[in-house]
């Protein structure tokens, strides 16, 4: 893990723990940090230059969330997910954002503006290959979309989701060609949601662009379970 203060951006109305947990949460999720990694707090926020109580905070949130354990005496150590945790939760995901897909079209979008300038951000994260900006953005794309079809638990539900699901594999050849067949997918989404388009062809566009993913991050977890039971024969 390469991470200093400046990589955490200040955002006034964010708190220091909660700055520092999304900075690890995605170095988590995007396997930067890799699983089985111990994070100790006090080494931590030496390394981050910060007092040692954001970094316990966000370390506590993010073991609340199920990306880390406690493990006692020792600090925190990051969990590894089973390939079916990652099935099950593609699959829910698919069923939330879809509904919420849906009932957007079907409402309207009347200002596409904040959307098309998130997938702008998006195309722009992909043209410069700037993974944790891609990931940043297009989190914000789909909590905006969430939040326009207008149902907050299920937008709270399915940012959770997102929040906790394992992105192995979006650093590869492979992941870098998704990432860039994404940012036309986003721009659909905004044409449909706009122009009250068919639901039907809405629903089967956010069900492609969530399950390609898939296979890659299947593959790639399935390759860090292989490797820990290579360890554990040696």
């Amino acid at each position: 893990m390469d991470a200093s203060v400046d990589d955490i951006i200040v955002i006034q109305e964010v708190s220091l723990g909660e700055q520092v947990r999304r900075k690890l949460q995605m170095d988590i999720i995007s396997g930067e940090i890799p699983p089985g990694t111990i994070l100790s707090g006090p080494a931590l926020a030496q390394h981050l230059g910060i007092s040692s109580s954001p970094v316990r905070e966000a370390l506590l949130q993010l073991a609340a969330d199920g990306l880390l354990e406690v493990r006692r005496n020792r600090g925190f150590v990051v969990v590894t997910p089973t390939v079916e945790d990652l099935r099950n939760t593609f699959q829910v995901r698919v069923r939330l954002e879809t509904m919420a897909i849906e009932q957007l079209v079907q409402i309207g979008l009347p200002d596409p503006a904040p959307l098309t300038a998130i997938a702008d951000e998006i195309a722009a994260a992909v043209r410069k290959g700037d993974v944790p900006v891609y990931m940043a953005a297009d989190r914000a794309f789909h909590e905006a979309l969430l939040d326009a079809a207008g149902n907050p638990v299920l937008t709270r539900i399915a940012l959770k989701l997102r929040d906790t699901m394992r992105l192995y594999g979006i650093r590869s050849e492979n992941g870098s060609a998704r990432q860039a067949a994404s940012v036309e997918e986003h721009y659909a989404m905004i044409e449909l949601a706009k122009n009250k388009g068919s639901m039907q062809e809405a629903g089967e566009l956010m069900t492609r662009h969530i399950l390609e993913w898939e296979p890659l991050f299947v593959a790639a977890l399935d390759r860090v379970h292989k490797q820990k039971r290579r360890w554990a024969l040696t």
